[in-house]
């Protein structure tokens, strides 16, 4: 029972997660790619919570460091 409960509670974050990744996974950098693919991933064992925070860690500087305006010189 518990366990479906849990199921139930975070279907629709995970479905929310996947849609928002959609994009990221056409993105022209491959480290976007690779970054949001590991993060899908970890986000289907929610109770991972260590492995979870660093493939959210590693996502977000990936994206950051793909976003960055570029120096001109």
């Amino acid at each position: 029972m518990a366990s479906k409960q849990t199921v139930a509670a975070v279907r629709e974050p995970l479905t929310r997660a996947a849609t928002a990744a959609t994009p990221l996974m056409r993105c022209s950098d491959p480290a976007v790619v690779t970054a949001t693919e590991r993060l899908l991933n970890v986000l289907a064992d929610v109770e991972d919570t260590a492995r979870l925070e660093t493939a959210l860690d590693a996502f977000g500087q990936t994206v950051n460091a793909a976003t960055a305006p570029r120096l001109s010189w």
